[in-house]
């Protein structure tokens, strides 16, 4: 379980951003976690609390670098196995390349099982699971699955991604030609299995092939864990908040919904700890006085924060040891986009807190930006975070432009954006407010991935929840806040409206429209009412 302070997790994440700095610079040479504590400020006897030695440090970089293929499969085609194998390498190819002369260098120590650092050690088994769930959603995901020997073809994929890493790293032809000659090669001999599988002794020659991958790459996971894990999220996936189009997956998740986040979740229960979650919310109240009752937590949110802790509790019911979801508060992160003071922010976060004490939800923590930077300034805060983890706004533009759901991510934030906006903005055009927030929700989408790839890195095990609607295969689990007719609505950005005993959400003036009256509670607007209480 995370037992870190906030002064010891400030220290860890300012020696890791430097060390991850220096990897890129300069590969891995002289002596990595001394220079790392030299550029953050900070004793090596402190950093050695953290980090141990230069291999610690490494194996986060690893962490990360899993993550962030993790949330590359929403990106993959449409297509057989061996067209989402070929682009899942490239992805890969395309994540480590600023690390080459470190990886290059971490050579012979990949190939040692008995190094802490060996791609097939005990003490890389948690990152090698999490890469074997994205080779499991490669082939799931493939549409000639049903003409391939699927049995061990996961373990067998990410075996052949071992060695084509490993040529990578020899490599010296202009821009990895070799490797990616390597990568199409494969995926040539993918696309003729099937057609090859009539050829004697074709089938016992790949069950010698899995009988060698099998004890090194992915030992058979327990049979209980296993079960459990995939009942823990089936009961969380009855919550899931999806995107349109998630046809039968809505109903009854696939083997793929479960992919990404099985290896997870199975770490957790063969460990016997609680289930680690992260949840980017709660940042601030909208400032559109038009959709919020003020600037403070109301019935909204308590109703929200209660739902959570009830999913806490359900997965109790199958899991003793239970579940805790860290609400990692983006409101700093963005609020000088969307019009929100940071007074606002603060004011709000500690209100939040306390609603969770209050109500005794004790399986939810905070988390917020300022327990991660040592800077009183909120703006140099925003820029650390640009620094270390933004990607840049051409290529999210890219992307945006290539992948339906990262297209309807813009728009939906974008439609949240003119709506504050315009309310507020009085003075300009609805055409010009449009524009503007085009513009500010490419910022907005740079910072909240920068937040979240922040967060992966203080919280590499846990699994990731979020507001938004969701694909079915996503790596991020699209959970609902509050029955709403409009599925993007979070509490922040409406009210509570209770009817029949029932609470819903709804924008202010929708509510108002109903001939909703406002509730008090402690001196304070908290909800709306419609029709007499029962």
């Amino acid at each position: 379980m995370e037992t870190l302070k906030t002064a010891d997790r400030r220290t860890r994440q300012r020696v890791l951003e430097s060390a991850i700095t220096l990897l890129s610079e300069r590969g891995l040479s002289g002596e990595l976690l001394k220079d790392a504590a030299r550029m953050a400020e900070c004793s090596i006897d402190r950093a050695r609390i953290f980090f141990q030695r230069d291999e610690d440090l490494v194996l986060a970089l690893y962490a990360r670098l899993a993550a962030e293929l993790e949330a590359r499969v929403a990106e993959l085609p449409e297509g057989n196995l061996a067209e989402r194998f070929r682009e899942i390498m490239l992805a890969k190819l395309a994540l480590v390349a600023p690390y080459r002369q470190a990886l290059a260098a971490l050579l012979a120590t990949l190939l040692d099982p008995r190094h802490e650092l060996g791609a097939l050690g005990q003490h890389t088994e948690v990152i090698r699971n999490r890469v074997m769930g994205v080779f499991s959603a490669v082939v799931l995901g493939a549409q000639d699955r049903q003409k391939l020997k699927t049995d061990g073809l996961t373990r067998r994929l990410y075996g052949l991604h071992l060695v084509l890493m490993l040529l990578w790293t020899q490599d010296q032809t202009a821009d990895s030609g070799a490797t990616r000659a390597a990568i199409d090669l494969v995926g040539d001999l993918l696309s003729l299995s099937g057609r090859l599988s009539w050829l004697p002794n074709f089938k016992n020659s790949l069950a010698k092939l899995d009988e060698i991958a099998a004890p090194l790459v992915e030992p058979a996971p327990e049979t209980r864990v296993n079960e459990l894990s995939i009942r823990v999220l089936r009961r969380l996936f009855q919550h899931r908040r999806l995107q349109p189009g998630a046809g039968a997956c809505a109903e009854n998740p696939c083997e793929q919904c479960l992919a990404l986040h099985l290896p997870k979740v199975r770490r957790f229960v063969g460990a016997g700890e609680p289930i680690h979650f992260l949840l980017p919310a709660f940042p601030a109240k909208s400032p559109n006085p038009k959709k919020v009752l003020g600037r403070l937590p109301d019935m909204a949110e308590e109703l929200a924060l209660g739902f959570l802790q009830r999913v806490c509790d359900e997965i109790s019911e199958l899991y003793p040891p239970g579940a805790r979801i860290t609400i990692c508060s983006d409101g700093r992160v963005f609020s000088d986009l969307v019009g929100v003071s940071d007074e606002d922010v603060t004011d709000y976060g500690l209100e939040i807190d306390l609603l969770r004490r209050r109500l005794n939800l004790t399986s939810l923590a905070v988390f917020s930006m300022e327990d991660l930077f040592e800077i009183d300034d909120n703006e140099k805060m925003r820029e650390q975070l640009r620094l270390h983890y933004a990607e840049t706004l051409p290529s999210i533009e890219e992307r945006i432009r290539a992948f339906e759901h990262h297209q309807m991510l813009f728009n939906g934030i974008q439609r949240f954006l003119f709506e504050d906006r315009v309310a507020i903005e009085t003075g300009k055009s609805r055409t010009q407010v449009r524009n503007e927030c085009k513009a500010r929700t490419y910022l907005v989408i740079q910072r909240s991935d920068a937040w979240g790839r922040l967060l992966s890195d203080c919280f590499p095990a846990a699994l990731r929840l979020s507001i938004h609607p969701q694909g079915p295969h996503s790596e991020k689990i699209g959970i609902l806040l509050g029955e709403a007719e409009d599925t993007w609505l979070t509490p922040w950005h409406g009210v509570a409206v209770r009817t029949d005993g029932n609470f819903r959400l709804m924008r202010r003036h929708e509510a108002e429209a109903l001939g909703a009256r406002v509730v008090e509670h402690a001196g304070r607007p908290s909800y709306y009412q419609i029709g007499e209480t029962s």
